[in-house]
This record gives C-alpha cells, structure tokens and sequence, in this order.
C-alpha cells in the first residue's frame, strides 16, 4: 500500500507539470502580473508606520514590565507619554569630579542644558524654548547639584552638623535627599561622608503634554545629541541616553545594510551570469547569460518590495531589523534559479518547448517548493513568538520567502518561456531552411548506463568503503562533541550595545552606565495601589514593616536609600496619634508646605477626596536604592525577581514595583524557554513537511537527523565563536532551521526518486548528480549575497554573517559527505537480476546533424505521432523519455 507521502509526491509533481503547462500557454500573463503587483503594493508606503522603541520591541508582549509601565504612568499622570533623557559627566581621566574646576563645570553644563540650550518652537513669543520652558510639574530634578557645590566648596559649611554631605542620601537640615540616582562611582570615609565622584547624572523629564510640545521635545532631543557628538572641553567628558536616541541608533544600525544591498544584488547577478553557462551547449550564447541573470534577480526584488509594500499596508510597522530580510531572500531566489536552470537543462531538445516547460516545472517545482516551504514555515513558527521583534522579523521575512516561491515559479517561467521562444528564433535564423534548431537537430547524446568511473561514482564507492566510514563517524562524534558542550555552555545575556553600532555615541553610555551607575544606586519603585487606612495607628506598622523588607534585601543599599513620606511625616511631631480624624486634615496641609520640606512630597502621594474634603489615600509610593558587584543584566534580572516575589506578599494592598530597565531585564527570563519552544516546533515543521514530498521513512529520518546535527552544530559553535543567547540569536537560529534543509531535503528527495532496485550508490551518484551542483551554486550564490554586510561593525550585522557563514559550511558538508554515509548505511545494496541503468559521465557533445524537411519528412511525421501517443498517456517524464529514445532509430 502506497503512504500518503507518495500520493502528495505524485500529485505535487502532475500539479506542477500542468502548471508549467499553463504558465506556457499564458506566459505574458504570469510574467506581467508580479510587476504589476509589486508596482501596486508601493501604496503601503503611504501608510508607512516605524517602530524602533526598544523597550517594545525587545520584551515580550506577557512580560510583567508592561503592566508595571502602565501602573507607573498612571500614577505619575501620564499626559501624551513620558520624556526623559540622561546626561552622564566624565572626568577625562575617569578621575574624581569634585577635584577643583570640575564640579563647576557640571554645573555650569546643567545650567546650560536646562536655560540655556534653545530649539526653534512655536510655544513661545521669542520662538525659542529651552527645556525649563517645556517642562511642567517638577522640573527641579538637577537642583541638588548647585546646592551641592555650594556647601562642598565651603569648608564651614561642610563641617557643619546641618548639612552632612553622605551617600547615598546627604541631610540638609531636617530633610534627606536621595543623590544615588545623581552620584555614582562614589568613595566615601569612615563617617559615609563622600571622598570622591566619578560620574554625575543630569535627569531632565517631563510629560509630552501635546503634539506640539512633543515635536518640539523630539527637536530639543536631537540637537542635544549634536551638542554631545561634538562637545569639546579640556576637564569633562559627556555622553547620553534617552528613549528617542536609543530608537535612533537602534534605527541607524539596521539602516547601516541598505546602501550594500546594491553591492548584494550585483554579486548575485555577475554569480549566476558566470555559472549559467552550458559547456555541452554552445548556442547558450552570454545573451542567454544576461538575461538569466537578469530576470533570476528581478524575481527575489520584486518580491522584497512586494513583501514591504504589502506588510506597511495591512498597518504591520516596519522596524530596521527587517532589513536584514531582503538579503535573505535575494539568496533563496537565487537558489530558486539553479534549480529551474539544472531542471530545464535535463529536458530533451526534441521536445516541443511546452513540453520541456511542463517538464522543468515537474522536475524542478517539488524541490523549490520543498526549500522555500520549509524556510517560509520556520520563520512562521517564529512568527508565534511573543518578542514584537522577533515577531516583526519572522512575518516580514516568512512572507518575503512565499512571494519570492510564487515569483520564481510564474515570473522567471514566464521568462524562461520567453527565452526558449528567442533562442528558437535565433535559431531559425541561423538555419533558413529548418523549422526550428531546437526542435529539429538530431539526438543529443542520451546517458547510457554502464560507465562508472567518473568522479561522483567514485566517490559514492568511496563512501561505502568501511575505512571511510569510521573516518566520518570518527569526526562527527567529535563535532557533536563540541557543538553540544557549546549549546550547554551558551550564555544568556542581554547587553544594550548589541543593538547599535560600535561608533554609536551610546557605546560610550552603556560603558558609564554598566561601569558605575547600575552598580551603585539603581532605584526601584514600588506603588501600593491599595492602602490601608493610615489614620488607624495599626495600619501604619505594616507599611513600615514592607518598607523595611525591600531595605534589607541582600543588594539594597539599606534605609539610606529609601525616599519614603510617612516617615517624614510621622518624624515631623504635626499628628496626635490619639486623633484619628486629624491625621488626614494634618498630612494634607503638610503636603502644601513646600518652605518646611513637606511640599516635595506631593508627587509621591494621591489623596483621595469626598465634597472636598481628604477622606484617605487612594495610592502612594516609595522608592529604595540598590548595589550589585557587577551591574549585570543577569545581576539585575535576579533583583528584579527579587522585588517582584516581595511585592506579590503584599498582594492585598496591590503593590507594583517598576523599574526604568525592566523592558530589558524581563526578556531574559523567556529567551531561552522561548528559543527552546520555537526551534523544537520549527524543526517538528520541517520533519512534517519533508514527509509530505518524501514519502520514504529512511530518507526522511536520514534528512531529519542530519538537519538536527547541522542545527546543533550552528547553535553550538556560535556559542563557542562569542556569540550569546539573545532575540537576535534566536531570529538567526531560525534562519538557520530554514536554510539547512535546502542541504539535506534535496538530497533525500532526489535519492529517494530513483528506482529501488538500483544499488544504493548509483541511486546516490544519480542524485548528486541532479542537485549537487545546484546546492553547491545556492550555498555560494548566498555567501556572495551576505558578503558586503562584512564592513559593518556591527553585532546583529556579525551574528548574522557568522550564523549564515556556518549553516552553509555545515549544510554543504552534511549535504554531501554526511547524509550521504546515512544514506547509503540505511539502504545497502540490494542484489537485482535487472541490471540497473547507471548514469554515465558527462561525454563530449557529438557533432550535430541537421536534418531537411524535405529529406526526413516521413520520419518527423513518424516522431510526432509517437510523441503525440505518448503525451496522451499519463505516464511518468521517465517513462516518457524511454519511450521516445525508442524512435531515435527511426
């Protein structure tokens, strides 16, 4: 009984027989139709919408950071989205910044950014604003920098019991003032007081409160970055970081591949013009050539621009890391090419160019749909993924595949069609008096079995060879060997600079920002949206109590760090604990009192009101710092972990804790569980879709072990080349998944389609001979086609090239050495009294005979009725190619 492999094989290949029959017939149509649908898709530009924000784009969609952002906007009353950008001050020689000159020169830059520094805007009557004009609510977050240069340069005042200047909160009066977010890389004595200071902060925030003050808040953004790309002075070094110029750097890295995509599609065209030439033919003149290569890359162009036009105008956001989509495509079209180049060329010269057209198709469609299937299902299973990132690469690219799959087998068809018709002219021309040269010259030299000395014979022999394989078994266990003490040694790590250029001014911040400041005085939040009723003395204990508990956490940085308003209040004496009714009448006026310090509260409280009158709290906050040995991500999500599983014990009074990089920190938890599920469901995809198209259990568990081995490998030895578990990872892994099919699918189907009875390395050399030297062009062509990404100083640029570097090693070796030796160990030689035709060595072209009209016109007559019988009967291209070698004689 026949699997159903076999009859989705057979009913595959009649599809695309016929298909190649109406592509044929209809040519102008199949070939005019992608042109006029690429031209049309341009419309999505209109709709064009870019999503570079980081913090979206590179956390999960379920992550709890998401949830915890939405608490704290609202808290704070977010109005049109937040702003906020970071100015970190160096010494040159990294050296302390209270050495003289140098804080002066903190302050005098602080000054400058706030009052100073003006963008053209409408807002106001001189049409100039600078951020002090912009911002609303408390704008006073650089304050403590002129009051701390004040009492530190005098020597009176420092010493002065009033003001002691500790880290990480310095007293004035009878008030604390957090400065760990301010100062960090601090030295302090034996009293806390501090010593020294390596780097300063400046915070400018505020509420993008229309689209106005927005567009203006973006322009004031910008040409901050210009002030700090050519900032020049003698004592201090400046770098920056905002949410606006991450997205900008970010951008500007995917943007970095666009101007080599020309160099890409040039290498492609003058690979496939220079290895389309037919050495057994000489009427493939380099015309022929030219336009091979022509229309083989017009195809995958035009389905990048299909792909771009068509995701924006179904509203899909465009995002840099797409771009790296089009050089993926370009190589699998061009793979597409060889396969219907090699097919077309295995067709007779006899047969009527409709015929050989069904006939290319046949051989060629099951392949190419086998290739471009598989690649095009990895990336979907990708698409499943909940990284926006990943999700966006996966679709864009998923889909570029399938259109470049529909343009290769209608397009470039309808071009080969044209292209017959142009070589039958040519061909006419040069011999007036027959029909067609094509059509008419004698037999080509047909393969005859019997000679097995040619190279792919004797290396199939070879691999049969004993000695040969334990030389293979040998170095494949030491190649798994190292490929799973990579995958098991491969480190999870997220690192901001990943994601920008190594010239990005923001290599320099993350070096600051992971050097210092997450190491010392990283603040979390925590927003308890359910208080109890303070005014009952036994409510207030358990808030002290919870404040305490994030206090003594093994990185907190203790109770000298903790900005929180009901100590404060409660130290200030203004409440009876007796009197109930006054407590909230009492911290109300306490709130307003902004000369006695009570005012600088307010943003950290919400009252709630009844007929104007304060009835209780409706939320609150506090804030606690932290200090870690390394400031990692891997320290920082642990943390993280750490305040999270603290704020669920206090699930009764609804406590959210959030902090700034927690978008980051989150998709380190789901990485690794996420790249399992998804490469072991885009390898399960691969195996179904190779059942379907190759209905042979042991050719399929062959191809099926063999794609397992080169994943492992590209997984394994990227971790041993430097490379780290991250989204970029994983979207490369995919691609990986993808492409090592092509490397062992063909091979399989193609093995797998020759009779059963042919000892198992004629079956092979048959196969090799049929696709080898096509897998060999894809591999190069998409080598070529990556190669000018090299001179791009960029990680996602880097992993890209490593990962397609080793799939395509690991792919040919695989592809040729590897599952050959399954192969052939799976299926040994069967003994058969029926000798088995063996495909003979490429013979040298033979000379042509032309033949009249008139001289041979009984037997053309003879020829076209056989033809005519055979092409009625629903016979195999095999069948039909033995019957008609029988009338060669004639």
């Amino acid at each position: 009984m026949k699997s159903l492999g076999f009859h989705i094989s057979r009913a595959v290949q009649r599809f695309y027989h016929s298909l190649g029959r109406v592509v044929f017939r209809h040519s102008i149509a199949f070939f005019a139709i992608p042109i006029l649908l690429t031209v049309i898709s341009a419309v999505g530009l209109l709709r064009f919408n870019e999503e570079n924000r980081i913090w979206y784009l590179y956390s999960p969609s379920t992550a709890p950071s998401h949830f915890e952002h939405a608490v704290a906007n609202e808290f704070f009353r977010d109005r049109g989205g937040k702003f906020w950008l970071e100015v970190a001050i160096t010494a040159h020689d990294t050296g302390n910044l209270l050495r003289e000159h140098y804080l002066e020169e903190v302050e005098g830059i602080s000054n400058y950014l706030n009052y100073n520094f003006t963008v053209p805007c409408s807002l106001t009557n001189t049409g100039q604003c600078s951020f002090s004009q912009l911002c609303t609510g408390p704008c006073n977050d650089n304050q403590i920098i002129p009051i701390f240069r004040m009492i530190y340069r005098n020597i009176t005042q420092r010493l002065h019991p009033n003001f002691r200047l500790t880290y990480p909160t310095i007293h004035l009066y009878n008030d604390d003032y957090y400065v760990g977010e301010h100062f960090s890389g601090v030295d302090v004595d034996s009293r806390q007081r501090m010593e020294s200071i390596r780097v300063v902060v400046l915070y400018f925030r505020t509420d993008k409160q229309n689209g106005a003050v927005a567009e203006t808040l973006d322009t004031w953004e910008r040409q901050v970055l210009d002030f700090v790309n050519h900032f020049d002075n003698k004592l201090v070094n400046v770098t920056l970081s905002s949410d606006g110029i991450v997205s900008h750097e970010v951008r500007r890295n995917g943007m970095s591949c666009v101007p080599y995509f020309s160099l890409t599609v040039v290498f492609v065209f003058c690979f496939i013009f220079s290895t389309s030439r037919d050495r057994n033919d000489p009427d493939f003149t380099v015309v022929d050539m030219f336009f091979v290569a022509l229309f083989g890359t017009m195809g995958p162009l035009m389905a990048v621009g299909t792909t771009f036009g068509l995701m924006l105008l179904i509203g899909l956001p465009f995002n840099s890391i797409t771009l790296v989509m089009p050089f993926l495509v370009i190589g699998v079209g061009c793979d597409d090419v060889f396969i219907i180049l090699h097919a077309w060329r295995k067709t007779n010269k006899e047969d009527s160019l409709e015929t050989r057209i069904a006939e290319t198709m046949e051989e060629g469609g099951p392949s190419i749909t086998l290739t471009s299937l598989t690649n095009g299902l990895s990336f979907a299973v990708g698409a499943l993924a909940t990284t926006p990132a990943i999700r966006l690469f996966c679709i864009y690219t998923a889909v570029g595949v399938l259109i470049d799959f529909i343009y290769q087998l209608t397009f470039f068809v309808a071009a080969t069609v044209f292209e017959g018709h142009r070589m039958t002219k040519k061909a006419g021309k040069i011999y007036p008096n027959k029909q067609s040269q094509v059509a008419l010259e004698a037999p080509a030299a047909v393969k005859k079995p019997g000679a097995r000395n040619g190279i792919v014979s004797r290396y199939c022999r070879l691999l049969k060879m004993w000695q040969t394989k334990v030389v293979v078994a040998v170095t494949i266990l030491i190649y798994w060997y190292y490929s799973i003490q990579g995958c098991l040694t491969m480190e999870i790590r997220m690192d901001s600079t990943n994601l920008i250029l190594k010239d990005s001014p923001l290599a320099n911040t993350a070096y600051v920002y992971e050097k210092y400041l997450w190491r010392q005085g990283t603040l979390v939040f925590a927003f308890v949206n359910n208080p109890p009723d303070l005014s009952y003395p036994s409510n207030r204990q358990p808030m002290l109590d919870m404040v305490t508990r994030f206090e003594t956490l093994d990185k907190s940085m203790g109770r000298n760090s903790t900005t929180f308003w009901l100590r404060s209040f409660l130290s200030k004496g203004l409440l009876d604990l007796d009197d109930q009714t006054a407590f909230y009448p009492n911290l109300e006026m306490w709130l307003q009192d902004y000369e006695n310090g009570g005012g600088r509260w307010n943003e950290m409280v919400r009252l709630r009101k009844e007929n104007g009158s304060v009835v209780g709290l409706d939320k609150f906050m506090f804030s606690t710092g932290s200090v870690m040995e390394q400031g990692t991500w891997n320290e920082r999500a642990e943390l993280q972990q750490e305040w999270r599983e603290l704020a669920d014990e206090y699930a009764a009074y609804n406590v959210t804790v959030f902090q700034s990089y927690s978008f980051y920190v989150d998709q380190l938890g789901s990485i690794g569980s996420t790249t399992v599920s998804t490469v072991l469901g885009a390898l399960g995809t691969m195996a179904v879709a190779c059942l379907c198209l190759i209905p042979s259990y042991t050719s399929i568990a062959s191809s099926t072990m063999a794609m397992i081995s080169i994943n492992v490998g590209v997984f394994g030895l990227l971790s041993q080349w430097g490379v780290s578990l991250d989204p970029i990872t994983m979207c490369t892994t995919l691609m990986a998944i993808g492409f090592s099919v092509d490397y062992t699918a063909h091979i399989s189907y193609h093995y797998y389609r020759n009779p059963k009875e042919w000892p198992s390395d004629v079956r092979l050399a048959d196969a090799l001979r049929s696709i080898g030297w096509p897998m060999i062009q894809a591999g190069v062509s998409t080598l070529l086609s990556i190669s000018p990404l090299i001179v791009i100083d960029s990680y996602m640029v880097s992993v890209f090239i490593k990962t397609t570097v080793l799939v395509i090693g690991l792919g040919l070796i695989h592809g040729i050495l590897f599952l050959p030796m399954l192969l052939l160990s799976a299926n040994p030689t069967t003994s058969s009294a029926k000798t088995p035709p063996q495909p003979a060595e490429a013979e040298p072209m033979p000379e042509k005979k032309f033949i009249t009209i008139e001289e041979e016109s009984s037997t053309l007559c003879q020829q076209k009725q056989v033809a005519e019988r055979v092409l009625s009967q629903p016979l195999s291209i095999e069948s039909q190619k033995e019957v008609l070698s029988a009338t060669n004689s004639v």
